[in-house]
């Protein structure tokens, strides 16, 4: 099987390659970018690194292309960017019907684990259902998993934030019940220091593989005539596994940003 994977990767890159003219501006992608460790790591000193930042430049490296990053943006002034097609790429995406308008996704990755805060010790959540009726705190425009995405209106209140800082101050106040993010967000993190944050735990939450993490391409871009090609080839990267050893490798090279 493994074989088989590595010969579709061989052949299908190779038929894309073979696509990309010879001008080196056809050779050129710009990726959007936004400082969300460890998926994305933004500085003045150094080029952008991270999770979807190593598979994004190794996937399309295989093909030919070279990626050029944007300066640190907000994740909504990604969106837009890439909808308008003033850039090629953007990672770390959910699916969303809306997204598919105006991009192509080529799935990398797996959500597989969500973090719930909570300051009340007593609520216990260990599934989607334990939501209901709570007052839930989600940054703005950041999709989450299918079934909170989906969730009918009055199964449960969900209060968006614009950051980070603003979800903790929120649960400290105990304006809502629990805050939702991804797995490697740690409490000594933020920036809020109110003694009240020693109250919030973090519960950790598996989910099923339905959460799948995109590299989106702009319908608008000058290579997404090549979009069914990029999908098949991610296709075969991501189920041949080899998408997750770009990702450990990062981890391997990177420990304090898991810590």
């Amino acid at each position: 099987m493994l074989k088989f994977f590595i010969l579709a990767l061989f052949t299908i890159s190779s038929a894309v390659q073979a696509e990309i003219t010879d001008k080196s501006s056809d050779k050129q992608l710009t990726m959007c970018v936004s400082n969300y460790p460890p998926y994305q790591i933004t500085s003045p000193q150094q080029a952008p690194i991270g999770e979807n930042i190593a598979v994004t430049t190794h996937f399309f490296n295989t093909l030919g292309f070279t990626i050029n990053f944007t300066k640190n943006n907000t994740f909504w002034r990604c969106l837009a960017m890439l909808e308008a097609g003033k850039v090629d790429l953007m990672s770390g995406l959910l699916d969303a019907p809306e997204r598919r308008n105006f991009a192509h996704l080529f799935s990398y990755s797996s959500l597989n684990e969500k973090s719930f805060y909570v300051k009340n010790k007593n609520l216990k959540i260990s599934d989607f259902s334990d939501l209901k009726g709570l007052k839930v705190a989600v940054l703005r425009g950041i999709k989450q998993f299918k079934q909170f995405d989906n969730a009918p209106k009055d199964y449960l209140e969900k209060v968006y934030v614009t950051d980070l800082d603003a979800a903790i101050r929120v649960l400290a106040a105990d304006k809502v019940d629990v805050f939702i993010s991804t797995d490697f967000l740690y409490l000594e993190k933020f920036k809020y220091k109110g003694n009240t944050t020693q109250q919030i735990k973090e519960i950790i939450v598996k989910l099923d593989d339905s959460a799948l993490l995109f590299t989106g391409l702009s319908k608008k871009s000058k290579v997404a005539h090549l979009a069914p090609k990029f999908s098949e080839l991610s296709k075969s990267m991501y189920k041949s596994g080899e998408f997750k050893r770009i990702i450990n490798k990062f981890k391997m090279n990177h420990p304090e940003y898991y810590r």
